[in-house]
């Protein structure tokens, strides 16, 4: 049987079982010092962003989320708009509240020249009165002619010129409603004669609101965003003439 001749050189040139075993061996050595100062920096890094991070006021970071939520909201198209619950559809007699105002619709008339208006229609023109419950269920009192409150009403379907606004049990002009106190008060406008006529069914709109706390320059309850709260459907009927002046 022959000898190898390739293992009889290794056995007497010495073992050479591993002819890389040194190379690989030094490779491992110097990994190993690579991955601990890659853990040492690493460890530093993290050390050094935590006490960062602990300097920053956590309003901040917050904000900054914030920031990048909307940035990232605006790139997709943006916010969209909360959606508006539809105005109710309710009857005269029946109560809604909307923009903290409980307003409940009585009666509606049409006439020429009424007794504590102060209109003095032109020819062409009448006069359309809206007699209403109203409570104030705000805090704090609310301006009658505000276009949160009774400026917010309107007739659909209507122009409505000038607005009139007072007590019915003496006449005395509203300039405010306070908390928690029902007052029942007339609302006239002037219209075109040809707009509204006695039998006529009218859509009453009663507004809604939202309710905004002002800060730094603008303090304050501020109502914003006026839209339609509910419709009410009511019978218009004929002023006396013993109500005109």
């Amino acid at each position: 049987m022959h000898a190898n001749p390739r293992r009889a050189r290794d056995s007497a040139g010495g073992a050479r079982t591993r002819p890389y075993a040194d190379a690989v061996g030094e490779n491992d050595e110097a990994d190993a010092a690579g991955a601990a100062d890659r853990a040492a920096s690493e460890a530093w890094t993290v050390a050094w962003a935590k006490k960062a991070a602990d300097r920053v006021p956590t309003g901040w970071i917050i904000t900054g989320i914030g920031a990048i939520l909307l940035g990232a909201t605006a790139a997709f198209g943006g916010l969209a708009p909360a959606p508006q619950p539809k105005p109710a559809e309710i009857s005269a007699g029946e109560h809604y509240t909307g923009s903290q105002l409980d307003m409940a619709v009585v009666s509606a008339g049409v006439g020429g020249e009424v007794r504590g208006t102060g209109f003095a229609p032109e020819p062409g023109q009448r006069t359309l009165v809206v007699v209403l419950d109203v409570t104030n269920e705000f805090t704090a009192p609310r301006l009658a002619r505000s276009p949160d409150t009774m400026r917010g009403i309107g007739v659909d379907g209507v122009q409505l010129d000038n607005l009139d606004v007072v007590r019915t049990i003496d006449g005395s002009n509203v300039l405010e409603f306070q908390p928690g106190v029902p007052t029942r008060v007339r609302v006239a406008w002037l219209i075109d004669e040809s707009a509204v006529s006695p039998g006529d069914e009218i859509r009453v709109v009663l507004p809604d609101s939202t309710h905004y706390v002002g800060s730094f320059v603008q303090r304050g309850d501020y109502f914003t965003d006026v839209r339609t709260g509910a419709y009410v459907t009511v019978t218009v009927d004929e002023i006396p003439e013993e109500d005109a002046p």
